[in-house]
């Protein structure tokens, strides 16, 4: 089964394995209840994205990273460009048709009492785009061995956790048992992942990455 996000037939589709998805769709009910989901509709797409995500980011390696700095400091001219031409990045912003997206995203919410997220306007997507090229760049240092399959699980668990969040839940660990919903949905997920998700998951390693993204929520 492939669970594809692009129509571009030039980009290889982001798959997971047709039993692996099943099992994944399957207990999702298990995780949203752990994590006190209130929009069950939402949380599923979220949830087999970052799954779809897991997958693609195991199967590649620091050596598949090409021209990141490059493509940074276009970004970054860019991000400078617009910021000198206030009324091109209006213009840009309209052809996005971000208007549409978000009432898109409304309808999406009203059965619910949570709010939609706003949508990112073009300033924002570079600065997503710049972050994410800086933090693929590191990838590529001379670092420890393992260090690029670490950075993909602490990818995964904090997409895990922004999923959740968005959907209106939460997902912890008790800081003296080490134990909770986050080390829960991980035993629940693990089967069900990439060879590489199989280790380096322990109890103290989640809690520390709970600590961090919620340090980041909250700035």
């Amino acid at each position: 089964m492939s669970i594809s996000r692009t129509s571009d037939p030039k980009v290889e589709p982001i798959c997971i394995r047709s039993h692996d998805a099943h099992c994944v769709e399957r207990i999702l009910h298990l995780i949203e209840k752990g994590a006190g989901v209130k929009n069950s509709k939402v949380f599923r797409a979220l949830m087999m994205d970052v799954v779809d995500r897991a997958y693609s980011l195991a199967s590649q390696g620091p050596a598949s990273l090409k021209k990141t700095k490059r493509i940074g400091r276009l970004v970054c001219e860019l991000q400078q460009e617009l910021n000198d031409n206030p009324d091109l990045s209006q213009h840009l912003e309209r052809v996005q048709h971000l208007e549409h997206v978000s009432k898109r995203l409304e309808l999406e919410y009203s059965d619910s009492s949570l709010t939609a997220p706003k949508v990112s306007n073009l300033a924002d997507a570079l600065l997503q785009t710049a972050s994410a090229l800086r933090w693929l760049e590191g990838l590529k240092q001379n670092r420890r061995p393992g260090e690029w399959e670490e950075r993909v699980r602490k990818q995964f668990i904090g997409d895990l956790l922004d999923a959740t969040y968005l959907a209106g839940g939460d997902l912890g660990v008790n800081r003296r048992t080490e134990h909770g919903s986050l080390v829960e949905v991980v035993e629940l997920l693990q089967p069900h992942l990439p060879e590489l998700f199989q280790h380096g998951l322990k109890e103290s390693t989640l809690k520390t990455i709970k600590t961090a993204w919620t340090k980041n929520r909250k700035k």
